[in-house]
């Protein structure tokens, strides 16, 4: 008995694929506008005080854990990656497609994104450093900013990015539609 039952093009069909490399691109490219028009922790209101663009780095791994431990974090990163597409496909009819898209899309855009110095109104290049250095900044980019009511843990919730997005909406999506299929047996 094979540990993957079907061919790896028919659980990720070409769709699929360009679904993924298309939601990392859209990451990506928003990541490198932010790098080169936002400042790190200077805020632009866009709804006022609600919503802000506010360019900051995590050098953690989700929520900033492991923050300053940027070798962990993408080892981390890249077990996650490797965990969600053996899970995928050892259950291919599990959750909607539309949710693992996202969710893909969200890990490979930050997972990316680990790999490059960012330059503050320059852009990124290519090169991998343990600490900041003579205004380089590594670890993901975040920018999207919203504020949080004062009664939870946070006065903002902390600031986050596309992929950022794609995985929680994703994730989101896989819940409801396994309950729905689980509600369904």
């Amino acid at each position: 008995m094979k540990f993957f039952e079907k061919k790896f093009l028919e659980v990720y069909p070409p769709l699929f694929l360009i679904s993924v490399v298309l939601g990392t691109v859209i990451d990506l490219v928003t990541k490198y506008i932010a790098i080169l028009y936002l400042h790190p922790h200077n805020p632009v209101e866009i709804l006022g005080n609600f919503f802000r663009l506010t360019l900051t780095f995590n050098t953690g791994f989700v929520m900033g854990f492991f923050q300053g431990f940027p070798r962990t974090s993408l080892a981390m990163t890249a077990v996650a990656i490797l965990v969600l597409i053996a899970y995928r496909w050892k259950n291919p009819d599990l959750g909607h497609p539309a949710g693992w898209a996202l969710v893909m899309s969200g890990a490979f855009g930050n997972f990316i994104d680990k790999f490059f110095v960012k330059v503050i109104g320059v852009g990124a290049e290519f090169g991998f450093v343990e600490n900041q250095f003579a205004g380089k900044f590594i670890g993901v980019v975040d920018f999207l900013d919203f504020d949080w009511p004062n009664w939870l843990i946070y006065d903002r919730w902390p600031a986050f990015n596309f992929a950022d997005s794609c995985v929680s909406v994703g994730l989101v999506l896989l819940i409801l539609t396994m309950k729905l299929e689980e509600d369904k047996k």
